[in-house]
């Protein structure tokens, strides 16, 4: 049984990959966290049964002693990547880390070569690929129903609310972790991944976010609780959002499973009636407390959520945050070693949370869909003329099924020292072709990029 360590017990080293172990013990058990927020502290403590001493502020404690277990998972905020990951290689840890790798290219091989000098696994949390859409799609590929890949075409439409939650309000509405990198290093990862071989070449455009104080309704307040005129005609209200789930719920309803959606649409209608509603107990336990919720306020009661409305950017009118600076559009093209050619939209102002991808070859084509609970995949016969539904089961993780295949498969690298799908070297080249956009980008040209030695 394998031994794992967490640093960063925020949203992702709280809730996704290691929650496996607390349903299948005998995989393995965390036995240390460190996290210098002590309210998440004590939540993981107590999810995971540890001890006073298993709890540690700073990662520099952790691993300052003897080597406590066989693995650590690496989930602290995206500017402090390297430096733990760095030391827990150098300590002995087999290592999985959240994306983004690092926010430069120099990093992002200097911990390549450190996973290599110190003969460590070193995995990154690219979830996608093992989602069940995207790995059904790939065997697709590798199993030559397309033929010979010639064309892909892939967007990733973050819903217009995610957007204000995470890049206009949120800790990524700053661009020096720029969007592209931070969002959506997942999609570029898949398209190299179905191309096939290294990229070459890299174009890109930028439009800049419209969520600035010269586009606020006029007399909004700072803050939305404060009572804004334009909030029953405002997508990115804050009490719509937060409190009264308007926008999730939203997402439910429209969901393809039946039970999913007929669940959706019932709690759209009577979540607004209960909120006027003193229910007790009953109502507080209904509550939702995690993402986007949990990243607003550790206090689960409604009247902390609405102080944290009144007094934190969370509550603040997107319009007004004043700090972003995220774009709310890039799209980037993409030439590889193979003459696969690849087009990527990213962008701001989608009605729902959904992945699109279509993969064009000399015998068929791939068309996929890739909602927040479900999907669908379609292959086309150039020859027969037939059209084929591939089955996507619906997935409640929001990553398509992918985070327990990922921390599985991790874990089997970890015991037989075999490279795992998301190993640091198959996933530099997202990275790369990241840097390279942005690079096009600001400079107006197209960046060539070497092949790897």
């Amino acid at each position: 049984m394998s031994t794992g360590v967490v640093i960063g017990a925020g949203d992702r080293g709280y809730d996704a990959y290691t929650t496996h172990l607390l349903d299948h013990p005998d995989d393995g058990r965390v036995v240390a966290v460190a996290e210098p927020d002590p309210t998440r502290r004590h939540r993981f403590a107590e999810r995971y049964s540890l001890g006073t001493s298993a709890c540690y502020e700073t990662w520099e404690d952790l691993l300052a002693g003897p080597r406590l277990a066989d693995w650590a998972l690496v989930a602290t905020g995206d500017r402090h990547h390297v430096e733990p990951t760095l030391a827990a290689l150098a300590a002995g840890y087999h290592v999985l880390l959240e994306k983004p790798i690092a926010l430069d290219e120099a990093d992002c091989v200097r911990l390549a070569d450190a996973a290599d000098e110190a003969g460590r696994v070193l995995a990154i949390c690219h979830v996608y690929r093992y989602s069940h859409l995207f790995s059904k799609l790939h065997d697709e590929i590798e199993a030559g129903a397309l033929g010979d890949v010639v064309a892909i075409a892939q967007s990733e439409n973050v819903s217009f609310w995610h957007y204000a939650h995470s890049y206009a309000r949120g800790l990524t509405r700053r661009s020096d972790v720029p969007w592209l990198l931070q969002k959506s290093c997942h999609d570029l990862d898949l398209i190299a991944w179905m191309a096939g071989a290294e990229p070459t070449r890299v174009s890109s455009f930028v439009r800049p976010t419209e969520l600035t104080d010269a586009n606020a309704p006029e007399g909004a307040p700072e803050h939305c609780i404060e009572g804004c005129a334009h909030a029953p005609t405002c997508p990115y209200d804050a009490v719509a959002l937060y409190r009264d789930l308007k926008p999730l719920l939203g997402e439910l309803a429209m969901a393809s499973s039946v039970p999913v959606s007929l669940a959706g649409r019932a709690a759209r209608r009577a979540r607004p009636l209960a909120a006027h509603i003193d229910l007790g107990p009953v109502r507080r336990a209904a509550e939702w407390w995690r993402w986007p919720v949990s990243a607003v306020t550790d206090d689960h009661t409604p009247e902390g959520l609405d102080h944290a409305l009144r007094t934190t950017r969370w509550g603040r009118c997107a319009y007004r945050v004043g700090d972003n600076d995220q774009p709310s559009a890039q799209a980037v093209s993409i030439e590889f070693a193979n003459g696969v050619v690849a087009s990527f939209l990213l962008h701001s102002v989608s009605h729902r949370a959904v992945r699109h991808v279509r993969v064009d070859g000399t015998k068929g084509s791939a068309v996929g869909v890739l909602n927040a609970l479900d999907g669908e995949l379609r292959i086309h016969d150039h020859v027969s003329g037939r059209t084929r539904k591939v089955a996507i089961p619906g997935a409640y993780d929001g990553h398509g099924g992918g985070e327990r295949p990922l921390f599985l498969d991790f874990l089997e690298a970890v015991r037989t020292g075999r490279e795992p799908r998301c190993s640091i070297r198959r996933s530099l080249a997202s990275h790369r072709i990241a840097f390279a956009a942005l690079r096009a980008a600001e400079e107006g040209v197209v960046v060539e990029l070497p092949l790897p030695a």
